[in-house]
């Protein structure tokens, strides 16, 4: 292999040296070499890299026969069937040792289940094996645009669309659960792009997109709101109503001295759960606003708030 590393030399020592040995020089040879010691940092590099392939057996058998350890670079060479003049096939079109180890126990053997050995002329001229493999479609992935009521009530959606590879259109019923989420999603097996070579279709990906809503958002399942409050409700105490998502009013109660951005919760007033049982809350943001246009008689009772607290 051209530009073959030679981690044997980088370590000092010999094809046939210990694991103990190796380890002993690379120790010495990467102290000499550390960049805190005033050591090269390329050649530094170099030494944790060949020990990295040395000190792992396995890396050390495949770097040994084949002048690397990287699994994707390995050749195998066809020449002892076709000749000198034999196609060297790279494993990586065939996947990791791992895949090739699951399909031999599995009797596939090393070209997979669907090798034609009758066809082996044709993969020694450099045919790929592996383009007569069954391979599994493309998923299709789509967005289903949704109100906020369609999301937190749950609905049932109609859509007709054209997958790549199909003839006519696809049409589907779509069930939204109650209390969906932007971003869930819906799998649909084997809706997708067809396979080829008897390979099984892709899924269809439907994605919920929920859209933004002026009064309530969404916090999982629990749901917020904004009440605005009067300072001296907020101060002295006071009760508020305020509408709910299910199209409900919620009475709740004010405690005195009340700061603005406090938050009163509702239980069981949210959004159902799609995994679990129940709803989630209603959370109340308070908002409590300065009043700017004061009456005379509004001014003259905070002057004499301000002259009572000083």
């Amino acid at each position: 292999m051209a530009n073959k590393p030679d981690y044997y030399s980088m370590l000092g020592v010999s094809k046939t040296a210990t694991a103990d040995e190796i380890k002993k020089a690379y120790r010495q040879m990467a102290r000499e070499n550390h960049p805190d010691a005033g050591g090269d940092e390329e050649k530094f590099k170099d030494i944790n890299e060949a020990y990295e392939v040395l000190s792992d057996e396995k890396k050390r058998q495949l770097y040994d026969q084949y002048g690397t350890a990287n699994q994707s670079e390995i050749p195998f060479n066809w020449g002892g069937y076709g000749g000198s003049g034999g196609t060297t096939v790279n494993f990586s079109d065939f996947g990791s040792w791992q895949d090739i180890l699951d399909q031999v126990l599995r009797g596939e053997g090393v070209m997979g289940s669907g090798f034609n050995f009758d066809n082996i002329g044709d993969f020694m001229s450099g045919g790929q094996g592996r383009s007569q493999r069954p391979t599994k479609g493309k998923d299709t992935t789509i967005d289903l645009q949704l109100t906020f009521e369609e999301a937190f009530a749950g609905t049932t959606k109609h859509i007709s669309l054209r997958i790549p590879g199909r003839d006519g259109q696809l049409k589907l019923d779509v069930k939204v659960p109650a209390g969906a989420n932007d971003g869930d999603r819906q799998r649909f097996r084997g809706q997708g792009v067809p396979g080829t070579n008897g390979g099984e279709a892709g899924d269809l990906v439907i994605t919920m997109r929920v859209a933004p809503n002026m009064q309530f958002s969404r916090r999982g399942a629990d749901v917020l709101t904004t009440a605005q409050v009067s300072m001296a409700d907020a101060a002295l105490g006071s009760s508020i109503v305020v509408p709910a998502p299910d199209g409900t009013k919620v009475r709740v109660r004010v405690p005195a001295g009340t700061q603005s951005g406090a938050i009163l919760s509702v239980n069981g007033k949210g959004a159902p759960r799609v995994k679990g049982t129940g709803n989630g809350n209603l959370m109340i943001v308070l908002d409590i606003p300065v009043p700017t246009n004061l009456n005379d008689a509004q001014r003259k009772a905070l002057e004499d708030f301000r002259a009572a607290s000083e």
